[in-house]
């Protein structure tokens, strides 16, 4: 093994790769080619493809988690929403690779990844509060916040927005639209 490789650089290795070529090309041999050691070292530090993309899973959702929490620092109400829906999308923009290992997580998930995700939730549960939604229809109300987001990520990342406006913009207003609406649903 060459010297100098720790568990985090072979999944900030990974990590690379994920967002430079694509999920799919996360391999032992992709890795350890990138590391200029042989494949087998990568035995050092997990135990096969699946620890390895089970390990990248919980660096992504780590990354997202705290990429979502600084964005809603300092903003409530819907100000919270549109400045962590940015966050989202630009942490799709700038990491495909490691959003597709959030969501391609094999199970059993690893309890790190399930601490995490939870993490993620009760932010989404933080900033609900203030709306008046009753506990038992926030998961709902954040279910349907993350379906417009993602969609509207992964629309973007396959270029599916052509006209000229904004798309921060457009997001922005997409966003105090279902706020508003979900706002006026439960007062």
């Amino acid at each position: 093994m060459r010297a100098g490789i720790k568990p985090e650089i072979v999944i900030a290795t990974a990590a690379d790769i994920a967002d430079r070529i694509g999920w799919e090309q996360i391999t032992l041999a992709n890795v350890a080619g990138q590391l200029g050691i042989k494949t087998p070292s990568l035995y050092n530090h997990v135990e096969g493809l699946p620890d390895l993309r089970q390990k990248l899973a919980l660096y992504a959702s780590e990354q997202l988690r705290d990429q979502l929490h600084d964005a809603a620092i300092g903003h409530t109400g819907k100000q919270a929403f549109i400045e962590v829906g940015k966050a989202y999308v630009a942490f799709v923009r700038q990491h495909p690779g490691l959003y597709e290992a959030i969501n391609r997580v094999s199970e059993p998930k690893p309890q790190m990844f399930e601490q995490t995700s939870e993490a993620i939730l009760n932010l989404f549960i933080r900033l609900m509060q203030p709306l008046g939604i009753p506990s038992e229809e926030a998961v709902h109300a954040i279910r349907g916040l993350r379906s417009m987001v993602h969609g509207f990520a992964s629309l973007e990342a396959m270029g599916g927005f052509q006209m000229q406006e904004d798309l921060m913009e457009s997001l922005s207003k997409t966003i105090t639209y279902y706020i508003d609406g979900l706002s006026k649903h439960f007062n």
